[in-house]
This record gives structure tokens, sequence and C-alpha cells, in this order.
């Protein structure tokens, strides 16, 4: 080990602090710092600020730009002098003859409403809340900077709000300053460069709780005051996973610090902004949704990112994998240390068999094509590092991490990078795996298999699914086996899938066994699979509906109701009290399913029905909105009130529920009922939802 230890020191000590200019786009520069000032005003959704960056021009130059979108551009300072511009909406272009070996300054006053990178949304308690999100939409749409990731900067902040509220933002916070009585200023400090895509705030009514890693870096996670009893199951494992990923990587934590927090309809499942992750809010969770959606897989993902991507960042979406698979992979370890190896490995074959599907279709791509989709960048990225450290060992593969990290430490790579110290460290010549795993269209499933049957689990798995074409009493005795104590999660519920609802004796007395294991995940898979519930097996199923899962109560609950017509009052109340996961599924359910129930309080169905489409409004999380707007349609029951959160959702800056909301207005407007009650309703939409729908119908 110590050895070990000394050639990795060795090798990278060669190459600690190189910094490339080749692939960036202004390659005669190269900017150092940024000073930034900023103050977003939550009432008029705009913020001002001012930005002050020092750079070297390393050829001469005559003319230089920095991005920004759509801004108002207030004065350019040139080595504090004040210089002419150009502005046409995307970029600021100074035409100033610039000697190479010189250092400089520009500073940049501007004021923007950014319509997206820069969020305004009121919490659920009608407080502001304010995120960024870079990755994918620009920082430039409300800090001037960089869209071109290899132009790397040590970015400070610091953030102008209302007091009471906590501002988060990259690096540690140096100093927070009260300006009057309204007002406080919060100060930011990073020692090392990023790409502007990971430049962050996020401002809002938080709780916080710090812990420190063994190795001594702050981690900050914040909650809601109102969420504080769901802290435990939210951030569980949280030191651990740090702890874990710093000793699999090999690299120490690259940052000053480590902070977390959930907002209201984030656009992903998290973010990796350096040294502070934004993520959903339905990673929120107790301790019942805890068992079924969990922030662990997401929490160890943007984690990782913190090395690959924002220590080591790739150099042009072809390599997008160095990034998202890398991170990927690193989370299915940080799960295989906390869940098991069965775990593990059954979410690689759950991947395996998806990019074996996806090889068959017009939307396959190799690995380093740009327009890959992010199963393919994800899942066949860590697919592929998992190969990786097959085929060269775990001892070379975690030399080679070390070495590609120390290598490029804040500065940008490519597939080519990673490769030849993989070669180096190795001494294996890897151009057909490159050429398999990497360049090929078609996923390598052949490869992948061979790989997973090494392992016990996974022969069994596959036995038991080989089975799923064999009728039921040539496989009766597989399947009970498979539900045998201490019965495997996978395997239990691959012997409940292949009864597929099968209500013969046979299956019945497997049925038995399957609800006798008390085991969650197979009761899940019976509360699912199990449309039409037997007599013989209703009072077991009745159960499931105190099962500590929401993921079992809420198919359990419908398909009681469903088969049981006398006893749907009973199941009703035996479930009134149950919300469910973030998205309210149990609670919009029982409301539907209430409201189907004529002799069921009857007395109360028009306060079920003004609750159901008060989960349409946009105090609500868009996932809870889209679950109501999909029972409206299917019940055809759209008042005034959803009408207009249908318009507002259609008109939503999350493209997934905007989409949603947009398909089901569209399937509204067929009909002329629905257009004449737009008509009268227009007087109480906004300025953009007005323009939206008078693009689908004249008003």
């Amino acid at each position: 080990m110590r050895l070990l230890t000394l050639c990795m020191a060795v090798f990278c000590s060669l190459f600690v602090g190189r910094k490339t200019y080749a692939q960036k786009e202004q390659p005669a520069l190269d900017f150092i710092t940024a000073k930034v000032k900023v103050q977003p005003d939550f009432d008029t959704k705009s913020i001002t600020g001012t930005v002050q960056y020092t750079f070297d021009v390393k050829e001469a130059t005559a003319t230089f730009f920095i991005d920004a979108q759509r801004m108002t551009i207030a004065q350019v300072l040139l080595d504090a002098a004040v210089v002419p511009f150009t502005y046409q909406d995307n970029k600021i272009t100074i035409t100033e003859p610039l000697a190479a070996n010189t250092s400089h300054t520009i500073a940049i006053s501007y004021k923007a409403s950014p319509k997206k990178a820069l969020y305004f949304v009121p919490d659920y308690m009608g407080r502001d809340q304010i995120w960024t999100q870079g990755q994918g939409k620009y920082s430039s749409n409300w800090l001037p900077s960089f869209d071109d990731m290899n132009e790397k900067v040590e970015f400070d902040l610091s953030v102008v709000y209302k007091k009471g509220y906590e501002v988060i933002a990259n690096g540690a916070l140096k100093e927070t300053k009260v300006l009057n009585d309204s007002l406080q200023q919060w100060n930011y400090d990073m020692t090392h460069p990023m790409s502007s895509y990971l430049v962050a705030m996020a401002i809002g009514i938080y709780d916080k709780v710090e812990e420190t890693s063994k190795n001594g870096i702050p981690l900050v996670n914040y909650i809601y005051p109102e969420d504080s009893l769901d802290y435990k199951f939210t951030y569980k494992h949280n030191k651990e996973i740090f702890d874990f990923l710093v000793d699999e990587i090999g690299v120490a934590f690259p940052w000053q610090n480590y902070k977390q927090v959930p907002v209201k309809d984030f656009l992903y499942a998290g973010m990796e902004n350096t040294t502070a992750t934004i993520f959903s809010d339905a990673f929120v969770v107790d301790s019942i949704a805890y068992k079924d959606r969990n922030y662990i897989n997401v929490n160890a993902h943007e984690l990782a990112h913190q090395w690959f991507g924002d220590l080591v960042t790739e150099t042009e979406g072809t390599h997008h994998w160095l990034q998202e698979g890398f991170a990927t992979y690193y989370a299915l370890l940080a799960e295989r240390k906390i869940f098991g190896e069965d775990y593990f490995l059954y979410k690689l074959y759950e991947s395996a068999e998806q990019l074996t599907a996806l090889s068959q279709s017009p939307q396959a791509t190799s690995l380093l094509d740009p327009k890959a989709n992010s199963l393919t960048f994800y899942q066949r990225g860590a697919w592929t590092l998992f190969a990786l450290q097959k085929l060269i060992g775990k001892a070379n593969f975690k030399i080679t991490i070390h070495n590609y990290l120390q290598q490029h430490q804040f500065d940008n790579v490519s597939t080519a990078d990673f490769f030849e110290i993989a070669t180096e460290v190795s001494g294996v010549e890897l151009t057909n795996f490159k050429q398999q795993w990497l360049e090929n269209v078609s996923f390598p499933s052949q490869q992948a298999l061979a790989i997973l049957t090494e392992y016990d689990f996974i022969k069994k798995y596959l036995a038991l699914a080989g089975e799923r074409t064999q009728p039921l009493a040539g496989k009766w005795g597989a399947l009970v086996k498979a539900l045998e104590f201490p019965v495997n999660n996978y395997l239990g519920q691959e012997a409940v899938y292949q009864l597929a609802g099968d209500t013969s004796q046979e299956a019945i007395a497997i049925y038995d066994k399957a609800f006798e294991t008390n085991n969650i995940f197979v009761r899940q898979a019976i509360a699912s699979s199990m449309s039409t519930i037997p007599i013989a097996l209703k009072e077991q199923y009745e159960t499931l509906l105190q099962d500590p899962s929401y993921a079992t109560i809420e198919p359990a609950l419908y398909h009681l109701w469903a088969n049981f017509a006398a006893d749907r009052a009973k199941y009703l109340e035996e479930t009134s009290s149950i919300t469910g996961f973030s998205d309210n599924n149990v609670r919009i359910l029982w409301l539907v399913l209430a409201l189907s129930t004529p002799e069921y309080n009857q007395a109360k169905h028009s306060q079920y029905f003004k609750e159901l489409t008060a989960y349409t409004s946009p105090d609500h999380h868009f996932s809870t909105r889209q679950n109501a707007f999909s029972y409206l349609e299917s019940m055809n029951a759209f008042n005034d009130q959803a009408l207009l959160h249908l318009v507002n959702g259609a008109t939503h800056y999350n493209w997934r529920f905007r989409d949603a909301c947009r398909k089901i207005l569209d399937d509204l407007l067929k009909k002329e009922t629905f257009k004449k009650k737009y008509v009268d309703l227009k007087e109480k939409l906004s300025q953009s939802e007005l323009e939206y729908l008078r693009r689908k119908m004249e008003l």
C-alpha cells in the first residue's frame, strides 16, 4: 500500500498545475478571478449586479467578449477606465488592442430579467425562493460570464437580499453584513477555478444542520423549517456517503466545504454546482417514503460530480460521459456500500437490459455522440467504467482515477486524456475496449452478460427469469423456492411478477407464501401486479393498506376499491389520513375514489372536489399538479380554477410538466365547451398565459 501511494504521488507530481488553452473559445485570454456582487428582486423577477474579472493576455488581441444573455449593460470598465462596447443580446464585445503577456481587469454593471437559469419561485408557504440552474441553461442569463466551459474562473459571490433569509452560494461564507433595516449582504469566497455553468446561488427560508467529514470538510445540509422532522431520512447516510467517496475515489475532496439545499419545482433531480448542490425537494422524505423514493442515489451522484465535472470538466459534449458516467458509477458504488451487492448488481443488470433495448432502436448512439441521450451518457458510461475496472483490475483502476484527477485538476479533459492514463498505468492495450464500449452504436450486451454472470446472485436471477415463458406447473417449485426465508428482494419480486395475476389454486398457494414473507418489495410487487383479487386472498391483500410503503398503498387502495364495491367505504376510511409522497399520490387518488363513491360521505363531496382542484395550483409542486390534472381529465371535471391553473402549467419553465399540461389543454380545446369557457376566463390570465392561449384559439 505504501509503494502504491508513493507511485501515485510521484507520477502525478509531474503534471499538477498544467492548464491548456488550445480548446478554449478565446485562447488568447485567460480569465483568472471574478468578483461578483448581485441583488435579486423577487417582486420584479430581476437581478442587478456588477462583476469584475481579472485576466491575462497570452497572445496579442484586438477584441474579446463576455457572454451575457438579454441584459441591460450600464457600463464597462477596462482597467478602471470606461470603454466603448457593442452588445447584441448575447455577447458584450470590447474592441481594444491588448498586448501579449499583460494583465487587466474588466468590470461590468448590468441588469437582467432572466427567462431561464435564474428562477423566482414562491415556496409552499408563499415565501420568496430564488435559485439558479446553469448547466444546459447558461449562467450568462443572470451573470455576464462564459458559456465556454473551458474558461475556468475563481468566482467569489456577494449577494444582497432581505434579512431573515438564507443565501447559499459557491465556496465558504466569509462574512454577512447588515446593510440597513431590511437588507443583508452575504460574501462567499472560492479558492479554485470552475466553469461558469457551476456558479450558483439559492435563497430561501431554511434551517441548516452542520456535520464534519472524517477529513474535516464542513458539510452543511439545508431543510425547510416545517420539514425538520424529515431531515433524518432526507439526509440519511449523508456523512457515510461523503467519507466513502473520498476513500473510494482516492483523491481528497477538492473544495472548502459541501452544501446541499432543496428547492421547489427544480428542473432536474439535482445539480452539482461547485460546493453547493441544489436538488429537488421531492427528495425530502419521511420514514415511509425513504423506503420507496429516497435521496441516496442523487446525493451520491451529485457529490461524485464535485470531482468528475467540477474538478475535471469535459472539453465538449462528445466527452459528457466523463461527467455523467463517472458520477453514475460512483453513486452505484456508494449504494452498494449501503444497500448491498445484490442491489448493485441488479441495477447494473436493469440498465444493461435498457441499453440493449435502446441499441435496437433508432435513438441508439455511441457513447461519444454529443447528442446521445441520458441513458447512454449515464448508464452506458457507468457500465464502461465497471467493465474497465474488470479488465485492468481494481488496483490499476484506482491508480488511473487518482492520476487522472491529479493530472487534470481544475482543467478540462477529453476521453483520450483518461484512456492515455489508463493504458499507461495498466499496460493493457485498450483499443478494442474503446471500440466496443465507447465507439460502437450497439451496447456490448454479451460482454456485459459475461461480467454479470461471474456473480452467483445474477446466475440465480437469470435462472429464475428464464422460467417466464414456462407454464405455472413447470415452474411452481422454482417460484416457491424464490420465496423461501430469507427472501431475496429481487428474486421474490420476480417470482410474484411471473404469476401475472394468475388466480388458480396453485398460484394462490404461491401468493400465500409471498404475503407471508413480509418483505416490503415482494408485497409491492403483489400490490402493483394483482389487479384482480381472488376472494381467497382478499383478507391478506387488505393488509397491504397498512404497509410502510406509499408505493404499495396507492395501487392496493385502487385495486381493493375496484374489486370490492361493498367495502369501498371501509377502505376509504382506513386510508383517509394518508398523504403519500411529496406529490400527494395517495391523497389525490383517495379524493378521486371518494368522489366516485356516491354512498361515501356524500355531504362532503363538494369539499373533496375543492381540495382536488386546489392541488392544480402553483402553490403545489409541479408533480402534485400534474397528478391532479391527469385525474381531472379522466373525470372530465375541470372547473374554472383548474382551467386557469392548466394554462399556467402550459407556460411553466419545467418542460416535462409544461408539455404534459399542453397535451391536456390541446385535448380540452378540441371541445367547444372549453373554448367558450376560456373566452370567459381570459381576463384572469396573465399576459404570458394569454399570449400562449391566443396561439391555440381565437380570444
